[in-house]
Protein backbone atom coordinates (compact mmCIF):
# COMPACT_ATOMS: atom_id res chain seq x y z
CA UNK A 1 0.00 0.00 0.00
CA UNK A 2 1.14 3.56 -0.71
CA UNK A 3 2.09 5.95 2.09
CA UNK A 4 -0.60 8.43 3.01
CA UNK A 5 -0.81 11.82 1.34
CA UNK A 6 -1.79 13.90 4.39
CA UNK A 7 -3.99 14.78 6.13
CA UNK A 8 -5.82 11.73 7.43
CA UNK A 9 -9.48 12.48 8.19
CA UNK A 10 -10.88 10.50 11.10
CA UNK A 11 -14.69 10.61 11.34
CA UNK A 12 -15.19 10.24 15.09
CA UNK A 13 -18.53 8.55 15.71
CA UNK A 14 -19.54 8.69 19.36
CA UNK A 15 -18.77 5.63 21.49
CA UNK A 16 -16.94 3.60 18.88
CA UNK A 17 -13.42 3.70 20.42
CA UNK A 18 -12.74 7.01 18.71
CA UNK A 19 -11.21 8.70 21.74
CA UNK A 20 -8.59 5.98 22.04
CA UNK A 21 -7.73 6.35 18.37
CA UNK A 22 -7.53 10.14 18.29
CA UNK A 23 -5.36 10.38 21.42
CA UNK A 24 -3.01 7.73 20.05
CA UNK A 25 -2.90 9.61 16.75
CA UNK A 26 -1.94 12.80 18.58
CA UNK A 27 0.92 10.95 20.26
CA UNK A 28 2.10 9.64 16.90
CA UNK A 29 1.72 12.75 14.72
CA UNK A 30 2.45 15.37 17.38
CA UNK A 31 -0.03 17.81 18.88
CA UNK A 32 0.86 20.59 16.43
CA UNK A 33 -0.16 18.40 13.46
CA UNK A 34 -3.51 17.22 14.86
CA UNK A 35 -6.55 19.46 14.33
CA UNK A 36 -9.72 18.81 16.33
CA UNK A 37 -13.16 20.05 15.34
CA UNK A 38 -15.72 19.32 18.04
CA UNK A 39 -17.74 22.48 17.48
CA UNK A 40 -17.28 26.17 18.39
CA UNK A 41 -17.76 25.69 22.14
CA UNK A 42 -15.55 22.65 22.68
CA UNK A 43 -12.18 23.38 24.28
CA UNK A 44 -10.59 20.67 22.12
CA UNK A 45 -11.44 22.49 18.87
CA UNK A 46 -8.35 23.83 17.14
CA UNK A 47 -8.14 27.63 17.55
CA UNK A 48 -7.51 28.13 13.83
CA UNK A 49 -10.60 26.09 12.96
CA UNK A 50 -12.58 28.08 15.52
CA UNK A 51 -11.39 31.39 14.06
CA UNK A 52 -11.81 30.54 10.37
CA UNK A 53 -14.72 28.08 10.40
CA UNK A 54 -16.87 29.34 13.25
CA UNK A 55 -15.99 33.02 13.73
CA UNK A 56 -15.34 34.11 10.13
CA UNK A 57 -17.52 31.34 8.69
CA UNK A 58 -15.06 30.71 5.88
CA UNK A 59 -14.93 26.94 5.52
CA UNK A 60 -12.77 27.15 2.41
CA UNK A 61 -10.06 29.08 4.26
CA UNK A 62 -10.35 26.69 7.19
CA UNK A 63 -10.13 23.64 4.96
CA UNK A 64 -7.12 24.91 3.05
CA UNK A 65 -5.40 25.75 6.33
CA UNK A 66 -5.97 22.18 7.50
CA UNK A 67 -4.56 20.74 4.26
CA UNK A 68 -1.48 22.94 4.61
CA UNK A 69 -0.75 22.29 8.30
CA UNK A 70 -2.48 19.14 9.57
CA UNK A 71 -1.55 15.49 9.33
CA UNK A 72 -4.66 14.33 11.18
CA UNK A 73 -8.06 16.01 11.52
CA UNK A 74 -10.98 14.68 13.51
CA UNK A 75 -14.14 15.55 15.38
CA UNK A 76 -17.79 14.63 15.69
CA UNK A 77 -18.31 15.85 12.13
CA UNK A 78 -19.89 14.16 9.15
CA UNK A 79 -17.80 13.07 6.18
CA UNK A 80 -19.03 15.77 3.72
CA UNK A 81 -17.70 18.60 5.90
CA UNK A 82 -14.08 17.99 4.93
CA UNK A 83 -14.64 15.90 1.81
CA UNK A 84 -13.87 18.83 -0.54
CA UNK A 85 -10.38 19.09 0.94
CA UNK A 86 -9.45 15.51 1.80
CA UNK A 87 -9.88 12.56 -0.59
CA UNK A 88 -12.23 9.81 0.55
CA UNK A 89 -9.20 7.50 0.41
CA UNK A 90 -7.84 9.34 3.47
CA UNK A 91 -11.06 9.10 5.49
CA UNK A 92 -11.23 6.48 8.25
CA UNK A 93 -13.80 5.63 10.89
CA UNK A 94 -14.95 2.91 13.28
CA UNK A 95 -18.44 1.46 13.56
CA UNK A 96 -19.88 -0.63 16.38
CA UNK A 97 -22.70 -3.08 17.04
CA UNK A 98 -25.63 -0.65 17.25
CA UNK A 99 -27.02 -2.28 20.39
CA UNK A 100 -23.76 -1.63 22.20
CA UNK A 101 -23.17 1.79 20.66
CA UNK A 102 -26.61 3.12 21.57
CA UNK A 103 -26.41 1.86 25.15
CA UNK A 104 -22.87 3.19 25.56
CA UNK A 105 -23.95 6.54 24.13
CA UNK A 106 -26.76 6.70 26.67
CA UNK A 107 -24.45 5.85 29.56
CA UNK A 108 -22.01 8.51 28.39
CA UNK A 109 -24.73 11.15 28.29
CA UNK A 110 -25.93 10.29 31.78
CA UNK A 111 -22.37 10.49 33.17
CA UNK A 112 -21.04 13.51 31.32
CA UNK A 113 -24.00 15.56 30.09
CA UNK A 114 -26.39 15.29 33.05
CA UNK A 115 -28.96 13.45 30.98
CA UNK A 116 -31.82 12.52 33.30
CA UNK A 117 -34.28 10.74 31.03
CA UNK A 118 -34.71 6.96 30.74
CA UNK A 119 -32.99 4.75 28.21
CA UNK A 120 -36.26 4.35 26.32
CA UNK A 121 -36.68 8.11 26.08
CA UNK A 122 -33.09 8.44 24.88
CA UNK A 123 -33.63 5.90 22.11
CA UNK A 124 -36.77 7.73 20.99
CA UNK A 125 -35.05 11.10 20.60
CA UNK A 126 -34.33 11.86 16.91
CA UNK A 127 -30.83 13.23 17.63
CA UNK A 128 -29.73 9.84 18.98
CA UNK A 129 -31.14 7.73 16.15
CA UNK A 130 -28.87 6.21 13.48
CA UNK A 131 -25.90 8.33 14.57
CA UNK A 132 -23.42 6.04 12.82
CA UNK A 133 -25.26 6.17 9.50
CA UNK A 134 -25.62 9.95 9.77
CA UNK A 135 -21.85 10.36 9.91
CA UNK A 136 -21.64 9.30 6.25
CA UNK A 137 -24.40 11.74 5.24
CA UNK A 138 -24.86 10.66 1.66
CA UNK A 139 -21.35 9.34 1.03
CA UNK A 140 -21.33 5.78 -0.25
CA UNK A 141 -19.91 3.75 2.68
CA UNK A 142 -17.60 1.70 0.48
CA UNK A 143 -15.92 4.92 -0.66
CA UNK A 144 -14.55 5.61 2.83
CA UNK A 145 -10.85 4.76 2.98
CA UNK A 146 -11.12 2.39 5.92
CA UNK A 147 -14.00 1.34 8.17
CA UNK A 148 -12.78 -0.34 11.33
CA UNK A 149 -14.80 -2.35 13.83
CA UNK A 150 -14.85 -1.36 17.49
CA UNK A 151 -15.18 -5.00 18.47
CA UNK A 152 -11.99 -5.74 16.55
CA UNK A 153 -10.14 -2.56 17.44
CA UNK A 154 -6.58 -3.93 17.65
CA UNK A 155 -7.00 -5.74 14.35
CA UNK A 156 -8.49 -2.62 12.76
CA UNK A 157 -5.63 -0.46 14.01
CA UNK A 158 -3.05 -2.86 12.59
CA UNK A 159 -4.75 -2.69 9.19
CA UNK A 160 -4.90 1.12 9.28
CA UNK A 161 -1.20 1.27 10.09
CA UNK A 162 -0.30 -1.06 7.24
CA UNK A 163 -2.64 0.60 4.76
CA UNK A 164 -1.36 4.13 5.43
CA UNK A 165 2.23 3.24 6.36
CA UNK A 166 1.93 4.76 9.84
CA UNK A 167 2.41 3.41 13.37
CA UNK A 168 -0.36 4.55 15.70
CA UNK A 169 -0.22 2.62 18.97
CA UNK A 170 -3.15 0.96 20.71
CA UNK A 171 -4.68 2.80 23.67
CA UNK A 172 -7.72 1.97 25.79
CA UNK A 173 -9.32 5.11 27.23
CA UNK A 174 -12.69 6.80 27.88
CA UNK A 175 -14.39 3.59 28.95
CA UNK A 176 -17.19 3.23 31.47
CA UNK A 177 -15.24 1.94 34.45
CA UNK A 178 -18.46 1.13 36.30
CA UNK A 179 -19.42 -1.48 33.72
CA UNK A 180 -18.77 -5.00 35.02
CA UNK A 181 -18.46 -6.79 31.68
CA UNK A 182 -17.21 -5.89 28.21
CA UNK A 183 -20.76 -5.86 26.80
CA UNK A 184 -23.99 -4.24 27.86
CA UNK A 185 -26.89 -6.60 28.51
CA UNK A 186 -30.19 -5.35 27.10
CA UNK A 187 -33.64 -6.74 27.69
CA UNK A 188 -35.71 -8.09 24.80
CA UNK A 189 -37.84 -4.96 24.91
CA UNK A 190 -34.77 -2.71 24.77
CA UNK A 191 -33.29 -4.68 21.88
CA UNK A 192 -36.54 -4.35 19.94
CA UNK A 193 -36.71 -0.62 20.65
CA UNK A 194 -33.13 0.02 19.51
CA UNK A 195 -33.69 -2.00 16.33
CA UNK A 196 -36.91 -0.12 15.60
CA UNK A 197 -35.23 3.29 15.74
CA UNK A 198 -31.82 2.47 14.26
CA UNK A 199 -32.56 0.47 11.14
CA UNK A 200 -29.95 2.33 9.06
CA UNK A 201 -27.24 1.72 11.66
CA UNK A 202 -27.93 -2.01 11.65
CA UNK A 203 -27.70 -2.16 7.85
CA UNK A 204 -24.48 -0.15 7.94
CA UNK A 205 -22.95 -2.46 10.53
CA UNK A 206 -23.82 -5.58 8.56
CA UNK A 207 -22.21 -4.01 5.51
CA UNK A 208 -19.12 -3.07 7.55
CA UNK A 209 -18.67 -6.63 8.81
CA UNK A 210 -18.53 -8.01 5.26
CA UNK A 211 -16.44 -5.18 3.93
CA UNK A 212 -13.93 -5.54 6.77
CA UNK A 213 -13.08 -9.07 5.69
CA UNK A 214 -12.69 -8.03 2.05
CA UNK A 215 -10.44 -5.12 2.89
CA UNK A 216 -8.43 -7.11 5.41
CA UNK A 217 -7.58 -9.65 2.72
CA UNK A 218 -6.54 -6.88 0.31
CA UNK A 219 -4.42 -4.98 2.84
CA UNK A 220 -2.65 -8.07 4.20
CA UNK A 221 -1.86 -9.34 0.71
CA UNK A 222 -0.89 -5.90 -0.66
CA UNK A 223 -3.45 -6.31 -3.43
CA UNK A 224 -5.85 -3.78 -4.92
CA UNK A 225 -9.18 -3.28 -3.20
CA UNK A 226 -12.09 -2.53 -5.53
CA UNK A 227 -14.76 -0.29 -4.02
CA UNK A 228 -18.17 -0.39 -5.59
CA UNK A 229 -21.90 0.07 -5.29
CA UNK A 230 -25.15 0.72 -7.05
CA UNK A 231 -26.20 4.30 -7.81
CA UNK A 232 -29.65 5.84 -7.97
CA UNK A 233 -32.00 4.76 -10.72
CA UNK A 234 -35.58 5.55 -11.54
CA UNK A 235 -37.97 3.00 -10.08
CA UNK A 236 -39.16 2.18 -13.59
CA UNK A 237 -35.60 1.22 -14.63
CA UNK A 238 -35.03 -1.30 -11.86
CA UNK A 239 -34.62 -4.78 -13.27
CA UNK A 240 -34.15 -3.37 -16.77
CA UNK A 241 -30.72 -1.83 -16.35
CA UNK A 242 -27.95 -1.25 -13.85
CA UNK A 243 -26.22 1.94 -12.80
CA UNK A 244 -23.27 1.61 -10.47
CA UNK A 245 -19.77 2.72 -9.60
CA UNK A 246 -16.41 1.06 -9.04
CA UNK A 247 -13.02 2.48 -8.12
CA UNK A 248 -9.50 1.30 -7.41
CA UNK A 249 -7.78 3.91 -5.23
CA UNK A 250 -4.38 2.49 -6.16
CA UNK A 251 -4.81 3.46 -9.81
CA UNK A 252 -6.07 6.38 -11.86
CA UNK A 253 -7.34 3.98 -14.52
CA UNK A 254 -11.04 3.21 -14.74
CA UNK A 255 -12.04 -0.19 -13.38
CA UNK A 256 -12.81 -2.69 -16.14
CA UNK A 257 -15.85 -4.89 -15.52
CA UNK A 258 -17.78 -7.66 -17.17
CA UNK A 259 -21.49 -8.36 -17.06
CA UNK A 260 -22.04 -12.11 -16.84
CA UNK A 261 -24.89 -14.57 -16.86
CA UNK A 262 -23.50 -17.62 -15.14
CA UNK A 263 -19.99 -18.02 -16.54
CA UNK A 264 -20.86 -16.38 -19.86
CA UNK A 265 -19.74 -12.80 -20.47
CA UNK A 266 -22.46 -10.73 -22.10
CA UNK A 267 -20.77 -7.30 -22.04
CA UNK A 268 -17.56 -5.40 -21.26
CA UNK A 269 -18.01 -2.32 -19.09
CA UNK A 270 -15.73 0.51 -18.00
CA UNK A 271 -16.41 2.46 -14.80
CA UNK A 272 -15.64 5.83 -16.37
CA UNK A 273 -18.96 7.69 -16.40
CA UNK A 274 -19.37 10.86 -14.35
CA UNK A 275 -21.19 10.66 -11.02
CA UNK A 276 -21.81 13.99 -9.29
CA UNK A 277 -21.89 12.40 -5.83
CA UNK A 278 -18.44 10.93 -6.40
CA UNK A 279 -17.10 14.32 -7.43
CA UNK A 280 -18.73 16.22 -4.55
CA UNK A 281 -17.47 13.67 -2.01
CA UNK A 282 -13.94 13.70 -3.49
CA UNK A 283 -14.08 9.94 -4.01
CA UNK A 284 -11.85 9.26 -7.03
CA UNK A 285 -11.05 10.32 -10.61
CA UNK A 286 -12.98 13.61 -10.17
CA UNK A 287 -16.19 11.57 -10.10
CA UNK A 288 -15.61 9.58 -13.30
CA UNK A 289 -16.15 6.16 -11.73
CA UNK A 290 -19.68 5.24 -12.87
CA UNK A 291 -21.04 2.67 -15.30
CA UNK A 292 -24.40 1.88 -16.90
CA UNK A 293 -25.70 -1.25 -18.55
CA UNK A 294 -29.08 -1.82 -20.20
CA UNK A 295 -30.04 -5.49 -20.06
CA UNK A 296 -30.38 -7.08 -23.52
CA UNK A 297 -33.93 -7.87 -24.54
CA UNK A 298 -32.99 -11.53 -25.02
CA UNK A 299 -32.54 -11.95 -21.25
CA UNK A 300 -35.62 -13.51 -19.75
CA UNK A 301 -37.43 -12.37 -16.63
CA UNK A 302 -35.67 -13.65 -13.52
CA UNK A 303 -32.22 -13.95 -15.14
CA UNK A 304 -29.34 -13.29 -12.73
CA UNK A 305 -26.76 -10.79 -14.03
CA UNK A 306 -23.45 -10.54 -12.16
CA UNK A 307 -21.02 -7.64 -12.37
CA UNK A 308 -17.46 -8.91 -12.19
CA UNK A 309 -14.01 -7.31 -12.05
CA UNK A 310 -12.23 -8.07 -15.29
CA UNK A 311 -9.04 -10.00 -14.75
CA UNK A 312 -9.64 -11.08 -11.16
CA UNK A 313 -13.14 -12.53 -11.53
CA UNK A 314 -14.29 -10.94 -8.26
CA UNK A 315 -18.09 -10.69 -8.24
CA UNK A 316 -19.06 -7.24 -6.97
CA UNK A 317 -22.82 -7.68 -6.96
CA UNK A 318 -25.70 -9.15 -8.93
CA UNK A 319 -29.12 -8.13 -10.13
CA UNK A 320 -32.23 -9.91 -11.39
CA UNK A 321 -33.85 -9.00 -14.71
CA UNK A 322 -37.49 -7.95 -14.46
CA UNK A 323 -39.58 -7.67 -17.57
Amino acid sequence: MEAINYPLFFIHISKTAGSSFRVAAEQYFGKEHVFYDYGPKAKETNPEIRALEYDKRDRYASGMNIVEKAKFVTGHVNHPKYAPFIPAKNAVTFVRDPLQQVRSHYEHFTRHHRYKKSFSEFVNEPRFKNVQYKAFQGTWPDAIGFIGLTERYSESLALINKMYSIDIQGLDINKNTEKKSSRYELSEEEVALVKKHNEHDFKLYEFALTRFERQKLAVESDSSFIRYGKTNMAKSDEGKMMKGWAANYDSQSAVALEARVGKKKIADLLASEYRSTANERNIHRSGFIGFSFVYPKKLKDGTQVDFVVKGTGEVLFGDVVKR
